[in-house]
C-alpha cells in the first residue's frame, strides 16, 4: 500500500469515527428526551389531577359552609380537605412537590379575583374585598420532576407547575364557567339522566353546532369559549353567530376532554331548529356559511359524556335538567353568589 492510499484510508476512518460520534450522541439525546419527557409528562398529569381533585373538593367544602351553616374548624376547612386531597395524590414532600391556595371570587373578565390565602388555622372564609365572599377555591401545584439521562448535560431536574380553579353557587345566575358554546335543539321532551346528542340537528351549511360568543371563527377562541366558559352577559332570547368548522383542533378536544373527566354539570345554550317558523322577531336560526347563526331561547343543564373524533361533530350529554330561564330574562356572564342557605340545588365545577 502507498503512502497516498495510507492517508486516505486513514482519514476515512477518522471521518467514520466523528460520524459515529456525533450519532451516538444525537441517539442517546433523543433517549433521554423520550424517557425523561414521558416522566415530566406524567408527572404533569399527577400535578393536574391532584390540583383539580383539590380544588372541587375545597370548593365543595365551602359550598357546605354556605348550604348547611357547617362552621371551618382547623380539622375540617379548606386548607385541611386540600391537605388531604394532596397527599392521597403523592404530594407530601416539599423537595418534590408544593402547593398554594387562595380563595377566589365572582369572575371579573377572564380571571377569578383572588381574596386571600386558604390558612391552615381557617374558622371563616376571608373575603380581601369590602362585601366579596368566595365562590371557590384556586389550587397551584408544583412538582420537581427528576430526570435521568439529561443529568449527564446538567438538566437533572424540571419544574412542572399547574393549576385548578373550581367555583360553586345558584345555577338561577347562569354561572360563566358553565355555559358550553354548543348549540341544543332540544328535542320535545327528555328525561332526566338519559344521553342525548346536543349537537344532533344543530348542525348548518358550514357548521357543527358551535356558537361563537363575539363573532369570531378563530379555533384558539372556541377553545377558550369550552376550556374557560366567556360568554357575554344576555337576554332570551337572542341571536348568536354559529362558528363554522374548527371541530378538529386539538385545543377544542382537549377542552372537551376536561369537562368529560370532571363530570362536572354544564349549560348548554337551547336553540330554535333552523327556519323555526314560530322564531321571535329579530331572533332565527339559519343562513349559510359565516352567515349562519342561530337563535337562543333557553338553557339545559348537562354532563358531558362523550364526542366523536376526529372530527367533533358529535358531543353526547346525559341530561340534568332544563334550568328555569324564559323570555325577557337576563343571563348574566358570571357567577356572582355563592350557594344560598339550605340549598338543595348548585352548581359545583372546574372553572380554570
Amino acid at each position: 500500500m502507498d503512502l497516498v492510499t495510507r492517508v486516505q484510508t486513514s482519514r476515512e476512518r477518522g471521518q467514520i469515527l466523528v460520524l459515529f460520534t456525533v450519532m451516538l450522541t444525537a441517539l442517546l439525546l433523543i433517549t433521554a428526551l423520550v424517557i425523561d419527557g414521558g416522566n415530566a409528562f406524567v408527572n404533569r398529569r399527577d400535578a393536574q389531577n391532584a390540583a383539580d381533585i383539590a380544588a372541587m373538593a375545597a370548593t365543595k367544602r365551602l359550598a357546605d359552609y354556605y348550604t348547611q351553616s357547617t362552621a371551618f374548624t382547623a380539622s375540617n376547612n379548606a386548607y385541611s380537605i386540600i391537605a388531604t386531597r394532596m397527599t392521597q395524590n403523592g404530594c407530601t414532600s416539599a423537595s418534590t412537590c408544593t402547593w398554594t391556595a387562595h380563595y377566589v371570587g365572582a369572575r371579573a373578565g377572564a380571571s377569578f379575583p383572588n381574596l386571600g390565602v386558604v390558612g391552615q388555622s381557617d374558622t371563616t372564609v376571608p373575603g380581601a374585598v369590602s362585601g366579596a365572599k368566595a365562590l371557590g377555591v384556586k389550587v397551584d401545584v408544583t412538582r420537581n420532576a427528576a430526570t435521568y439521562f439529561l443529568g449527564m448535560i446538567g438538566q437533572s431536574s424540571w419544574t412542572i407547575k399547574t393549576t385548578a380553579t373550581a367555583v360553586s353557587g345558584q345555577p338561577a345566575a347562569a354561572p360563566a364557567g358553565q355555559i358550553l358554546p354548543i348549540a341544543l335543539v332540544s328535542p320535545p321532551t327528555m328525561s332526566e339522566g338519559n344521553i342525548y346528542s346536543l349537537t344532533s340537528g344543530s348542525n348548518g351549511p358550514g357548521n357543527f353546532g358551535w356558537l361563537s360568543w363575539d363573532g369570531s371563527n378563530d379555533a384558539g377562541a372556541l377553545a377558550t369559549a369550552i376550556c374557560t366558559p366567556n360568554n357575554p352577559t344576555f337576554t332570551l332570547p337572542t341571536q348568536f353567530a354559529g362558528d363554522p368548522g374548527k371541530t378538529n383542533a386539538d385545543a377544542v378536544r382537549a377542552c372537551l376532554q376536561q369537562w368529560v373527566n370532571s363530570q362536572a354539570t354544564v349549560l348548554i345554550p337551547i336553540v330554535l331548529a333552523s327556519n323555526d317558523p314560530n322564531a321571535p322577531a329579530g331572533c332565527s336560526t339559519g343562513d349559510n356559511g359565516n352567515n349562519f347563526h342561530y337563535c337562543v331561547v333557553g338553557l339545559a343543564a348537562f354532563v358531558i359524556t362523550s364526542f366523536s373524533q376526529p372530527a367533533v361533530d358529535q358531543i353526547n350529554g346525559r341530561f340534568v335538567q332544563v334550568t328555569p330561564y324564559s323570555t325577557g330574562d337576563s343571563v348574566p356572564g358570571g357567577l356572582t353568589a355563592p350557594p344560598a342557605p339550605g340549598s338543595q340545588y348548585y352548581v359545583i365545577g372546574l372553572a380554570q
